[in-house]
């Protein structure tokens, strides 16, 4: 493992500094001047101390199993994060020898070299390590659901061994699957030797006297253990320990409590003033796109959504569907290649662009940057009846992008995302915000978190 973090660090190291000498060479045909490339010497050390921390940032030196997708797509954005603070890095060391058009040069250059050693890096690392077999142990509902999922996943980082239920099984298989099952639970041990399995995932709906027994005894085979959290358990994690008159209680961290609050305001607020200028001339394009479309609906879309405290406000977004794209239906969740998502829209949406129009919300403080996404109403009626705890997101301000949004993806369910964004809840600062701003860069380029 030390190894491995070794190699890539070394590659990063040298192709980083290799794509800016070829630039160099490019630039002055072979024959650079002396005084410009002491410019690159004199910046050579902090470009390298940027680029480690962007791909330590987009955990490309963190171990285990991620698809190519993701990986490229972080190797993509701290490359261009890179860029632009190698530019800025010149004007800061009043380092004018170094030429502009070698930044220029440098930056397709490093990105095409980094690709192909990040992509044999990545195909050793998952040839070296395989897949991992997972055993999945829950009630036949929810087993079922996480094998489905784990199997459209790809088969070089994830496999489904096979699963154990909370009842005695006759036949050994799902009708229609080869996904092999055994119950009830105590047959675990027996089924991780027999299912070659080297990773045991849990439920949440394993109760918890027998979830507690059948986790130590998974890990004392020393086995890779996932276990997916009960909601329940998720909210009791944001809590501090405190005493009532002698007595230990647990009690529950309030967002309006948070001391980081205020300095977070003024962060939002400064950024979002900083970002009104280059989204006008985004949100003018996207809207003269959008009046010329065969469509011609209204640019701007505006909807009641479910804030902070269960008050509802008023989200406006680019239009990316047809008009009355609900009138048939009634309210209706968007789903991938939704298809009363317009041509237009839809670039609007992979790019992120139809969010613009929230900086407005982000100044009303309905919003912030960092934060469980808005629900409608409607929805947000369903899913308190459905998942117990629901309510417990509104406890932190909605925002543009969040956690579940980089570490799900479009397709991820409504009780799953509320996991994520209680996680959040008990991770919040300002450094897992910047971070979930870095990775939001990320999941643009990744066609099942941004469509």
């Amino acid at each position: 493992m030390r190894l491995t973090l070794l190699a890539k660090l070394t590659g990063d190291i040298v192709l980083i500094n290799v794509g800016y000498l070829a630039a160099f060479l490019i630039r002055f045909a072979g024959v650079v001047p002396e005084y410009n490339i002491v410019a690159y010497f004199a910046m050579a050390p902090w470009i390298t101390i940027a680029a480690l921390i962007l791909f330590y940032s987009y955990g490309l030196y963190t171990p285990g199993r991620r698809r190519w997708e993701e990986i490229s797509s972080c190797v993509i954005s701290a490359a261009a994060l890179l860029f632009l603070i190698s530019i800025t890095l010149s004007y800061m060391l009043t380092q004018f020898a170094f030429p502009r058009l070698v930044f220029l040069i440098a930056f397709p250059v490093q990105l095409a070299f980094l690709l192909l050693w990040r992509r044999f890096a990545w195909s050793w690392s998952l040839k070296r390590m395989g897949p991992l077999r997972i055993l999945i142990v829950g009630s036949v509902l929810s087993a079922k659901e996480r094998a489905e999922q784990l199997r459209r996943s790809n088969r070089r980082l994830y496999q489904v061994a096979g699963m154990v239920v909370d009842v005695p099984v006759i036949f050994p298989q799902i009708t229609g699957s080869e996904i092999q099952i055994r119950g009830p639970f105590t047959e675990m041990a027996d089924a991780v030797v027999g299912m070659s399995a080297n990773g045991v995932l849990f439920c949440q709906d394993v109760p918890l006297e027998k979830r507690i027994a059948l986790v130590s005894e998974a890990a004392s085979k020393g086995l890779p253990v996932f276990v997916i959290p009960e909601i329940y358990e998720l909210i009791l994690s944001n809590s501090r320990l405190e005493q009532l008159d002698g007595i230990p209680v647990f009690k529950l961290k309030n967002a309006a409590e948070d001391s980081e609050f205020a300095l977070g305001r003024l962060v939002d607020i400064a950024l979002a003033i900083l970002l009104f200028v280059p989204a006008v001339p985004l949100v003018l394009a996207a809207a003269f796109a959008l009046k010329i479309e065969k469509y011609r609906s209204p640019v701007i879309f505006a909807q009641e959504r479910v804030g902070q405290g269960g008050r509802t406000f008023t989200l406006y977004k680019l239009r990316t569907m047809v008009c009355d794209a609900e009138k048939a239906t009634g309210p209706v969740l968007a789903v991938q290649d939704d298809p009363r998502i317009t041509g237009v829209g839809r670039v609007l949406r992979a790019t992120r662009i139809d969010e613009l129009p929230q900086l407005y919300n982000v100044l009303k403080g309905d919003m912030s940057f960092i934060g469980p996404r808005p629900e409608r109403p409607f929805f947000v009626d369903q899913f308190r009846k459905d998942i117990p705890g629901y309510d417990y997101r509104h406890q932190i301000k909605a925002g543009i992008t969040g956690f579940a949004q980089i570490e799900g993806s479009y397709s991820t369910s409504a009780e799953d995302k509320l996991r994520f964004d209680l996680f959040y809840a008990r991770i919040k600062s300002p450094i897992k915000d910047l971070q979930i701003l870095l990775h939001t860069l990320k999941v643009m380029l990744m066609r099942d978190k941004s469509m």
